[in-house]
């Protein structure tokens, strides 16, 4: 299980017409995608250089903030793999559910790090996850409306649902990595990805 993959179970499984994608980067996802109708959000269009920027060319060369702000389309299916700092991730996940079709997901990559090194901010290392699971654990404490998982593959495929869930109790501990490291599982609401197929009928 990869996030390309993933993805397209996920249009497949619900015929879905609408792909909105914010973060391209290699375009490892993004030229892979079969939908009726794709959409990519970066700001970085041919500023590709040490392991940053975007090496394929998006329909909005903007950041996530200003395409939301203009935003009028909803769509099915939504990837979010942009900036990995915390604050912007939880503002894109806001925005994305605001324009979520009904029975549709969103989908967030690196929400598992595999190291404290790897989800410092800013980043140290090349190998870079970020602190979005920090944004992760914020909605799950508020939002219960919505699904929230993580599937344990691919540093952690984050697939939220409208729905209804109950909310996290963090039990007035930090939301720091030490304390995610003591209780993983819980925060992130973590599954198996042979479990999430199975349970969403993606075979």
């Amino acid at each position: 299980m990869n996030r390309q993959i993933l993805v397209q179970k996920l249009i497949n499984k619900i015929n879905a017409e609408s792909y909105l994608e914010i973060g391209l980067g290699n375009g490892f996802t993004y030229k892979n995608i079969n939908c009726k109708k794709i959409l990519g959000v970066d700001p970085c269009f041919g500023t590709w250089g040490a392991g940053q920027g975007c090496s394929v060319e998006p329909t909005h060369k903007m950041t996530s903030d200003q395409f939301f702000k203009e935003n009028t389309e909803q769509f099915d299916v939504i990837f979010i793999d942009g900036l990995h700092e915390a604050d912007t991730v939880e503002r894109d996940i806001n925005n994305a559910l605001d324009c979520l079709n009904s029975g549709g997901y969103i989908v967030c990559h690196d929400i598992n790090p595999l190291s404290k090194k790897s989800q410092s901010v800013p980043r140290v290392q090349v190998g870079w996850h970020g602190d979005c699971w920090k944004a992760w654990v914020r909605i799950r404490q508020v939002n219960p409306e919505i699904s929230m998982c993580v599937i344990s593959a691919d540093c952690g495929l984050g697939v939220i649902q409208k729905g209804s869930q109950k909310l996290l109790d963090t039990k007035g501990l930090d939301i720091t990595y030490e304390n995610l490291e003591k209780h993983r599982e819980e925060w992130l609401n973590l599954i198996g990805a042979e479990e999430f197929i199975d349970v969403h009928e993606l075979r």
